[in-house]
């Protein structure tokens, strides 16, 4: 057994067995408590779905009027969405997604230039044990007591890799491309959608 051992959760396995359902004991009104919740469940799923579908419309209604309002040097995270009775606010937050393969984040450099690429985006170290070393308890067990203690060489146990991350407030920085160039950007790395509230 390893130190971290404890720690793991236990694999599921796809198959379960179905157990006998037994029938409850109910009285009239929890009958109607039982309709009104499956008609409740039912109702609430149509209004997740019309929910979904104004927002993705507002989203995709305001969207553009940001990126026009950034490039012409008013950028905002923030717009206020008028209803008739009622508003919501629009928010853009400074969280995207980066492709990590090398071929891809070669396109992404080409497209949009090295200086630009640098200026987005930074390199950070990725550290992760070697497949080798999970499968070995006792070096895991070394590694939980204090790898410095035990005097493990850190190049023999761990894989280091690099991950590219976005650099703070790159949902403004990205304004600073030519305009043409935006939805391919956009093709390359994904910002956060915006929220509603």
């Amino acid at each position: 057994m390893n130190a971290f051992a404890a720690i793991a959760k236990p694999a599921t396995t796809g198959s379960k067995t179905a157990t006998k359902k037994l029938t409850a004991s109910v009285t009239p009104k929890l009958k109607t408590l039982v309709d009104e919740f499956v008609s409740n469940k039912a109702k609430i799923k149509a209004l997740e779905a019309s929910q979904a579908e104004a927002e993705s419309a507002i989203i995709e209604h305001v969207r553009p009027q940001q990126d026009k309002e950034a490039f012409a040097g008013n950028f905002s995270k923030s717009f206020l969405v008028a209803g008739v009775s009622s508003e919501v606010t629009y928010n853009t937050s400074d969280r995207f997604s980066v492709p990590q393969e090398e071929e891809t984040l070669a396109e992404l450099k080409k497209a949009i230039g090295e200086k630009k690429y640098n200026e987005f985006f930074d390199v950070k170290p990725s550290i992760a044990l070697k497949d080798s070393v999970v499968k070995d308890d006792a070096m895991l067990n070394k590694i939980a007591s204090a790898c410095e203690k035990a005097g493990l060489p850190i190049g023999e146990i761990f894989n280091m890799t690099n991950k590219v991350i976005a650099k703070d407030a790159l949902d403004e920085k990205q304004y600073t491309l030519p305009e043409e160039k935006l939805p391919l950007f956009r093709t390359f790395v994904r910002q956060n959608k915006p929220a509603l509230k």
